[in-house]
């Protein structure tokens, strides 16, 4: 009998089936307000065996700086390789359909052992699983397959539904959307800290957020792949305000933000001309409509008030 868990992340809806094998560390404090009964836009049956052959017509991309992972296709699919952090083997692979409406996940049992949760650490429910576990059980870990290979299934997707996803933190501060972008160490993590115990804000996700394309609006969703303050709701607000980041010895505007503050914080599907070209619209459509500025800022919360005198 076959179990299935359904996300849905930034309007995408995922569905995971499995048999014959055991999640082990279900339920995820990340990815449990994702959860979601609607229809999957994506289709993906887990597989724990051993990794099957294939054919590799060509390499459309090789993202080992973005988590060590391949693409590939061939006449009929695409087919995407991930590898093992720690031994630098293959451990999982994707056969997809050319739409990425659904695929085959096969992953390598042993590699995934190498990755299990540690017995102390861990909750009570996961350290009681692997107290079961026999030594020759198929298991999966729920983290290793979202990233990078759902994430990656998503800004795929993301393109044709006129959304990104970016490096940045998501605020829904009174019912007003606030997306503070920038790279590693410009401050979204203490930006969130900062948001914390404010009253009528929630912090949506302090490090990949998507931004969608709504009619004449854009909508900021969080997701499930947080920073430093482990911040992941799935809900979603109208985005009213895009700061780029960067710390500061005064909190100040420092200008207008533009397209070449936004693309590198981008995730990119750089293998897919149509896709890239979807994005670029978007993202065009983005800095034209919506109000954006680059902000210096203070490691204070004097920040915060800063921000909201911003209309």
């Amino acid at each position: 009998m076959s179990e299935e868990l359904k996300f849905k992340i930034g309007g995408v809806g995922i569905s995971i089936k499995w048999q014959r094998a055991q999640i082990i560390d279900w339920p995820h404090p990340y990815y449990q307000d994702f959860i979601s009964s609607d229809k999957a836009d994506v289709n993906l049956r887990i597989h724990c065996d051993h990794l099957p052959e294939y054919s590799k017509d060509k390499m459309l991309f090789d993202g080992e700086r973005e988590g060590y992972w391949k693409l590939y296709c061939d006449e009929s699919r695409y087919i995407i390789e991930i590898y093992d952090t720690m031994t630098n083997k293959k451990s999982k692979v994707c056969l997809m359909e050319p739409d990425f409406s659904s695929g085959d996940v096969y992953i390598e049992p042993e590699l995934e052992r190498l990755h299990l949760p540690s017995s102390v650490a861990e909750p009570f429910r996961v350290r009681r699983a692997l107290r079961k576990l026999k030594p020759s059980a198929a298991i999966w870990l729920l983290p290793l397959l979202m990233q990078p290979l759902v994430e990656l299934i998503i800004v795929n997707l993301l393109a044709k539904k006129q959304g990104i996803m970016v490096h940045g933190l998501g605020i829904n501060d009174r019912g007003r959307g606030i997306a503070l972008l920038g790279g590693t160490g410009t401050g979204k993590s203490t930006m969130a800290e900062f948001y914390k115990n404010e009253e009528r804000v929630n912090i949506l996700s302090d490090e990949h957020i998507i931004i969608k394309k709504y009619k004449d609006k854009f909508l900021l969703y969080g997701t499930p792949w947080p920073g430093m303050a482990a911040a992941a709701l799935s809900e979603s607000v109208p985005l009213k305000r895009i700061f780029f980041i960067e710390h500061a010895p005064v909190n100040k505007i420092l200008g207008r933000g533009t397209m070449r503050d936004l693309l590198p914080l981008l995730f990119l599907p750089f293998w897919d001309r149509e896709r890239m070209d979807l994005i670029l619209e978007v993202c065009e459509d983005l800095i034209s409509k919506i109000n954006c500025k680059k902000l210096g800022f203070v490691k204070d919360k004097t920040v915060v008030e800063f921000i909201r005198k911003r209309k």
